[in-house]
């Protein structure tokens, strides 16, 4: 898988987010200057204006008859200038009498008609704009107008903005280098953090230290060390079921191998007879303890299975037939009784063992002519699911670790590999349900009870 890098997904978005907001910036400013390049060049052709009225008329005529040189040099070397600018460019200018006679033309104004108005005016001629600003003397009686060409005004704001983005473009390399210095510190800790946990193996799930964790990390780190506590435990977990089979399985063994040694040792036929029963005794506790250690590691370990519909009551009238001949044989009545429709959905072979488990529990504990009562009924959102006898029971100190692994009771007298109701707490948790333990039937025995929702 191709590796992406935050740092450099970073630099880009940062600098990408930069030029945008940028060229933003420098669009808005452009407007924004053009309109104050505008309002100064319409201020400085009033104050022109202004200036030339002051002068009588001989002045103005020695003006224009001055400019005439210094437009003709400024044609000859407009080669020369990179925009076609010139800030040494005459002002172009004219002189009206009042009956809209043409008195003076200075060579760098256009070939405007007579406009009586004084004032800014905006006009084209030969296919250029120009602005102009009229403005009439009572003293002298003639009018002065002052002309500027528009590619004055947009040379002006072209540089002007040139430098800006100059300025802008420059800047962009230092920003840059800023950035990934300042993204490489800010990611230090995330470094680190990598670093200390591709260090780690196995026998290291101790929880990662987070007093220079950053705040926007705290989330995942907290993640992390929840997801190493669970390792860990899972890896004490199955240390210990490792630890516990090996040693139950070491007893059944034991005895089959004595078994089979004293039927081989023996010539006595009934003895070697009864070898053998005890050899296929052991056998079948051992196969019973391997199918419920098989059981409990596929529950620990299998991914969700696929869910189908279910129908609790009819597992459990089946799950009490297969246990009829065993109940009969210990003289104890099966009674089993169900609502319809306990439809859920789930695992069928789960939930199946799951009332194998406890019907087996209640039939091998209980009572010999006593009584063991299924129940199955449809509530609400629920299903709920018992198992009740009129046995011994279990004292109340040892019904919290029924649910244990390989858990026992002292001085029952009945084998068993202590995996029943471990299984079934799994099976229920897996379905989100819930189990209680309590008394069985009419203050005696023990009742399991059970909580599936739909």
């Amino acid at each position: 898988m191709k590796s992406v890098s935050i740092r450099r997904r970073l630099l880009v978005l940062l600098l990408g987010s930069l030029v945008i907001v940028w060229s933003a910036m420098l669009a808005y400013g452009y407007v924004e200057l053009n309109d104050e390049v505008d309002e100064l060049a319409d201020a400085h052709l009033e104050q022109n204006a202004r200036t030339l009225v002051l002068l009588d008329f001989k002045r103005l005529h020695a003006l224009a008859a001055d400019d005439e040189p210094r437009q003709h040099d400024r044609t000859k070397n407009h080669g020369n200038d990179e925009h076609g600018d010139d800030d040494t460019k005459p002002v172009g200018f004219q002189v009206w009498a009042d009956d809209g006679t043409l008195l003076l033309h200075a060579p760098g104004a256009p070939d405007a008609a007579f406009d009586a108005r004084n004032g800014h005016r905006v006009l084209t001629r030969d296919g250029k704009r120009w602005h102009s600003f009229a403005l009439r003397d009572p003293r002298h009686g003639y009018q002065v107008r002052v002309f500027e060409e528009e590619t004055t005004r947009s040379h002006l704001v072209n540089k002007l903005a040139r430098r800006m983005a100059q300025s802008l473009l420059l800047a962009l390399p230092l920003l840059a280098a800023l950035i990934w210095f300042g993204t490489g510190r800010g990611l230090a800790p995330l470094t680190t953090m990598s670093r200390a946990i591709g260090s780690r193996n196995a026998d290291n799930l101790q929880p990662l230290d987070l007093a220079r964790v950053p705040a926007e990390v705290q989330a995942l780190a907290d993640s992390l060390n929840k997801l190493l506590g669970r390792l860990s435990e899972s890896i004490d977990r199955e240390r210990s079921f490792t630890a516990d089979a090996a040693h139950e399985l070491r007893t059944p063994l034991a005895a089959i191998k004595i078994q089979a040694e004293v039927a081989l040792a023996t010539e006595n036929d009934e003895q070697r007879r009864h070898a053998i029963a005890q050899v296929i005794a052991g056998v079948h506790r051992s196969t019973h303890l391997a199918q419920q250690l098989l059981m409990l590691a596929r529950l620990d370990h299998a991914a969700a299975a696929d869910m189908q519909p279910v129908d609790l009551a009819q597992a459990a009238v089946d799950s009490a037939a297969r246990r009829a001949n065993e109940a009969e044989r210990k003289g104890i009545e099966l009674d089993v009784a169900c609502d319809k429709e306990c439809i859920l959905r789930g695992d069928p072979m789960a939930l199946s063992i799951m009332i194998d488990n406890l019907i087996d529990n209640a039939v091998k504990y209980g009572r010999a002519g006593g009584h063991v009562a299924v129940r199955v009924a449809r509530e609400s959102s629920q299903v709920r699911l018992s198992v009740r006898d009129d046995g011994p029971g279990v004292a109340p100190e040892y019904r919290s670790r029924l649910t244990g692994r390989f858990f026992r009771i002292p001085g029952s007298g009945v084998e068993g590999s202590g995996l029943g109701l471990a299984i079934v707490e799994r099976i229920v948790k897996r379905y989100g349900g819930t189990l209680d333990i309590g008394d069985g039937m009419d203050g005696m025995g023990l009742g399991v009870t059970i909580c599936l929702p739909f």
